[in-house]
């Protein structure tokens, strides 16, 4: 297919079809570049809105809103842009926060949260504050009682495979996935008696328990419910003898499998989000307290006092270990306003370029205001006004950062002139 040809008129015909400058450069990249190359650009997306945000399109979006959770979710680009410039605080001053009070979740309310889930996995991670306050006060097992659970690799679950055209049952348990375990009835190198009955059109397989029992339980719940079908008179496809075993005797989530991802992390909270398996997992098995051992623990409300935080930026050699130390010190500092006063206790460690681009870096504030002056333009077209490769430095720009207001980038110059 030849490659088609952009002239104004059908880019102009094009652009109509969007009424944003991002939606006509995702949609039809072809025509875009072509306007770009033209400079015709402005002209063709004249009828289309801005698609930057400024403080009146702010309020006007956040006045629709009552909830600031939903605001933050549902408008993330104007939530991150309110914080960048300062207005958050004044265009949500009208919405709900949704920040349960201390001890608001007792143990009924903990009940009545619990009852909306079917299994502790939701629970634990759709409502995760009722569940730690569940969990730290050990009311998880009565809570949960009506609940299922999940696959975990240690408990098992009883499932059937029957035909009742021909009243005939196979009856297994497993540790494993449940359709992963019938994916392999199915398959051709299938073993087990079920293949009596699995490539029949009506045959039903039916998950009978959740994944209740251990390993011995597992041949006295197998046989109560093989006579249960016996006494509806099918017939048994099981062998006897071997009522009690495992279709896999591997575990899916070993200890080790569960302490090793938990050494990839270095809070609760992570180690929940980022492998929720085998989080599950550690829960089911008991075994989360010691996986997580090594992790920093939950700091108490009103730890980072001024002075603690202080005290605490005493200890590190640099800006850098303070605000990547991630105990909480640093957000506390940052909501506070005191980080002006608590970096008078570090040494700001930031360079800026290399030994080639020094001299660049130093011109930074110069170089912004070009950049300003054509139009926040890409690091080809400063190169040509210019004359060299600041690439590094455009990206900066254009994600906020702003030479004249960073006094770490004024102390480094003054330091290096």
């Amino acid at each position: 297919m030849p490659k088609k040809k952009w002239f104004k008129k059908n880019i102009a015909n094009e652009a109509k079809k969007y009424n944003r400058r991002q939606k006509f450069k995702k949609e039809s990249p072809g025509a875009y570049k072509a306007a770009r190359v033209q400079n015709i650009l402005d002209e063709v997306c004249s009828h289309m809105g801005s698609d930057r945000w400024t403080k009146l399109k702010l309020v006007k979006v956040s006045q629709k809103y009552t909830s600031l959770k939903k605001f933050r979710n549902e408008q993330k680009g104007a939530y991150l842009y309110s914080i960048k410039h300062g207005y958050r605080d004044e265009i949500t001053k009208h919405m709900i926060r949704e920040i349960k009070p201390h001890g608001y979740w007792n143990k009924d309310r903990c009940l009545l949260e619990a009852k909306k889930y079917s299994n502790r996995s939701d629970f634990m991670r759709k409502s995760s504050s009722a569940y730690n306050a569940s969990l730290a006060n050990k009311w998880v097992d009565d809570i949960c009682i009506h609940m299922g659970s999940p696959a975990d690799g240690y408990h098992h679950c009883v499932y059937a495979i029957i035909n009742e055209r021909k009243k005939m049952v196979y009856v297994g348990i497993t540790r494993q996935l449940f359709n992963a375990r019938i994916k392999q009835h199915k398959s051709s190198n299938n073993s087990s008696n079920s293949k009596a009955i699995i490539k029949l059109t009506d045959t039903r397989f039916i998950k009978l328990t959740e994944y209740l029992y251990e390993k011995k339980d597992i041949k006295t719940v197998e046989t109560k419910w093989v006579k249960f079908y016996e006494n509806k008179n099918y017939k048994i496809l099981n062998s006897i003898k071997s009522l009690g075993g495992t279709g896999t005797s591997k575990r899916i989530h070993t200890d080790e499998i569960i302490f090793s991802e938990a050494k990839k992390y270095l809070r609760r909270a992570d180690f929940k989000k980022g492998s929720p398996r085998i989080y599950d997992a550690a829960v089911s098995q008991r075994l989360l307290e010691k996986a997580c051992s090594h992790m920093r623990g939950i700091a108490s409300k009103n730890t980072w006092t001024k002075e603690n935080c202080i005290n605490f930026a005493k200890t590190c050699s640099s800006r850098k270990e303070f605000t990547r130390s991630k105990n909480g010190a640093y957000s506390s500092a940052m909501k506070n306003k005191w980080l002006d006063e608590i970096y008078k206790f570090l040494q700001p460690e930031k360079q800026f370029g290399t030994i080639d681009s020094k001299d660049h870096w130093l011109m930074a504030d110069e170089i912004y205001d070009l950049w300003i002056k054509e139009n926040k333009c890409g690091s080809w077209r400063m190169q040509a006004v210019t004359g060299f490769r600041s690439d590094k430095m455009i990206r900066d720009f254009k994600n906020g950062w702003i030479p004249q207001e960073d006094n770490e980038w004024k102390t480094w110059r003054k330091d290096n002139t």
